[in-house]
């Protein structure tokens, strides 16, 4: 192996591990806002309560012990409520090929955050790249027209083509994603879809920058691996 070669699987490395970290720090931001959220909602809950009752007090209404008591206790089992409910929002495969084309790119990887868990460490790290090329596509797409050709292009793969391919291979049997059946083994095919759609994301970002919007509609390289053996 060459000096160049070394660098070159070591960049490679280092740029996997860095994608890996950026896509599971969002992921944890995502979280804490959520957490910050129930909070912020308990909060306001446990004020109106308590301001409530200092308003009845104030009224000339006798609170007493017992309504202390009940005050407390209404406390306690609203925060209870808003910890559980509402549930936050799970993006949904289903629900991207109709969500708004700007905002396409992060609720994709918001999505893939749910499906990293099920995946192969390979698979994984192939996914934390393309979560990291799906962000760089936001400031590109917030400016494309949903009307033009280039935009169906992004849509189908990113909001169809992607979650497509992803949801055939979490279908199959844990036991048989590493089995050669007839020729097909799914772990293989996940693996060469998901490097056929971090080119694309490349060539569509590349593309979108130049603006170069027709060639980008037309030249559409499709995951033909995807339909290899029925459900992968």
């Amino acid at each position: 192996m060459t000096a160049d070669e070394i660098i070159a699987k070591a960049d490679a490395l280092i740029q996997r591990h860095s994608a890996s970290r950026r896509f599971q720090k969002r992921a944890r931001e995502r979280m804490r806002r959520n957490i910050a959220r129930r909070i912020s909602r308990m909060t306001v809950a446990a004020s109106v309560i308590l301001f409530a009752v200092v308003a009845i007090g104030l009224a000339g209404f006798p609170v007493g012990t017992t309504g202390v008591m009940l005050a407390g206790l209404a406390v306690v089992a609203t925060c209870l409520l808003l910890a559980v409910f509402p549930q936050d929002y799970e993006p949904s495969a289903e629900a991207l090929p109709t969500t708004q084309l700007a905002l396409l790119p992060l609720k994709t990887e918001e999505w893939l955050s749910t499906q990293r868990l099920a995946l192969s460490a390979p698979a994984a790290r192939l996914v934390d790249g393309i979560a990291v090329k799906l962000e760089a596509l936001v400031p590109q797409l917030a400016t494309l027209d949903e009307r033009e050709p280039a935009a169906a292009a992004v849509r189908r793969l990113i909001g169809d083509e992607l979650p497509e391919l992803i949801k055939g291979y979490t279908r199959v049997p844990t036991a048989l994603r590493r089995v050669d059946t007839d020729g097909i083994v799914p772990e293989k095919q996940l693996l060469e879809g998901l490097a056929v759609v971090d080119t694309e994301l490349s060539r569509m970002s590349e593309q979108l920058a130049r603006g170069d919007l027709e060639r980008l509609a037309t030249q559409g390289k499709y995951l033909e691996l995807k339909y290899q053996g029925g459900d992968i």
